[in-house]
């Protein structure tokens, strides 16, 4: 009798395995808000985080009683930035097809933060990593487009993938483990104050052989000081504060580096910060006048002088979701809406924005956005509209 059930549990784990890569419909499941996507030739290729809650959790969060546990699901369904208190977040990568449809998926990782994990798409191969489920260590991986590992490499004692970059031979990371650090206040109370501490990784892209692992000293003084969403370009790093400031820095220079932000009224509000190979751009959301509020694009923020700053042709909606992009020809489109419309907007070399498009009545909240072929392509949810639903994984063309 055991023996014939080891059997249907080892058929079981085997169906289960060679299903990770096959074809189904649609990438469907408790999705989190976020999401990071690339265009491919074939498709589009989407890391997010999912939640696997037990059918205990889904009734809590659709019908919660007066003493039922919080959980993940009865946050409102437009969260982002969301820390669990064990890994259980599920970090998968799909590929979707210019339908939507799901060509193949696999997991990369397990996580207790809602941040998808990075991927960057380099000379027809895939880099990304994430966090292993059971121990302290992430796990950066080179895969093909068909979803084969080609290497993975393990790192000890970290936690996060916050940001990689691939250039010739080179695949660099910015990797983290958090820190807790107690903070006594002036009224007598305590609190708790937890940063990551960030190390900048590199590793050689045909073995996956690690190159170099240095502290990073000024990032992590930054880290403490509430400056998060780091990006990494080449030789820079970059990282925004919650509100109103951004820091550079050369990842070379590991002791010290040259903090260099643009000078901005407070009343001046970060959206979303994009880096590029040459240039960088920075959308704010600026207060001009009493009761008059419009969202601004600067180019080449990059604490020299700026190639522009252009209002963007948006009315004030209290925007939460907004996407950078640089087009092939050098012009930028700028996405950016909530949970109710979302505006498309073209700006030329010398800043002229142009509104392209005004999408009413979305189906949920935008988590992801590009430009492939010359076409703004848009990541929704669909069916998630309340806590505790799940939601299918669509795909827009504009």
């Amino acid at each position: 009798m055991n023996y014939i059930l080891s059997i249907s549990l080892g058929l079981l784990l085997l169906c289960g395995h060679l299903q990770t890569f096959a074809q189904q419909d649609f990438a469907e499941g408790f999705f989190t808000s976020e999401a990071n996507v690339v265009p491919t030739d074939n498709g589009i290729l989407v890391s997010i985080k999912k939640y696997n809650p037990t059918q205990s959790e889904i009734d809590n969060a659709s019908k919660p009683s007066r003493n039922s546990p919080m959980n993940y699901l009865m946050a409102p369904f437009e969260s982002v930035n969301i820390s669990m208190y064990d890994k259980g977040f599920e970090s998968k990568l799909y590929l979707l097809d210019k339908e939507g449809k799901n060509l193949w998926h696999m997991t990369l990782g397990y996580s207790g933060k809602s941040v998808p994990s990075p991927i960057k798409l380099y000379k027809d191969f895939i880099f990304t990593g994430e966090s292993a489920k059971n121990s302290d260590k992430v796990i950066i991986q080179k895969i093909d487009l068909k979803g084969k590992v080609v290497w993975q490499t393990e790192l000890d004692s970290l936690n996060n993938v916050n940001d990689i970059y691939v250039e010739d031979n080179r695949v660099s990371a910015l990797v983290s483990f958090d820190i807790s650090k107690k903070v006594e206040h002036k009224n007598g109370t305590v609190s708790e104050n937890v940063y990551p501490i960030f190390f900048f990784v590199q590793l050689d892209i045909s073995t996956g052989k690690r190159i170099v692992k240095e502290y990073q000293k000024m990032a992590n003084y930054l880290s403490s000081l509430s400056f998060s969403n780091p990006l990494l370009n080449s030789d820079y790093s970059y990282y925004l504060n919650n509100k109103d400031s951004a820091a550079f820095l050369n990842i070379t220079k590991l002791e010290s580096a040259t903090i260099v932000s643009q000078d901005m009224s407070k009343k001046n509000s970060i959206l979303k910060l994009a880096a590029a190979n040459e240039s960088y751009h920075l959308l704010t959301l600026l207060s001009v006048e009493k009761n008059r509020k419009v969202y601004n694009l600067i180019s080449n923020f990059y604490g020299k002088s700026k190639n522009y700053e252009s209002e963007l042709p948006i009315k004030y909606n209290n925007s939460n979701r907004c996407f950078i992009y640089k087009t092939a020809g050098d012009s930028i489109v700028t996405i950016i809406g909530n949970e109710k419309n979302i505006s498309i907007v073209y700006s030329d070399i010398e800043g002229k924005s142009t509104l392209d498009k005004n999408i009413d009545n979305v189906i949920s909240p935008i988590i992801g956005a590009g430009v492939s072929l010359g076409k703004v392509y848009i990541l929704q949810i669909e069916g998630r509209i309340k806590p505790g639903s799940s939601g299918r994984l669509k795909v827009g063309y504009y």
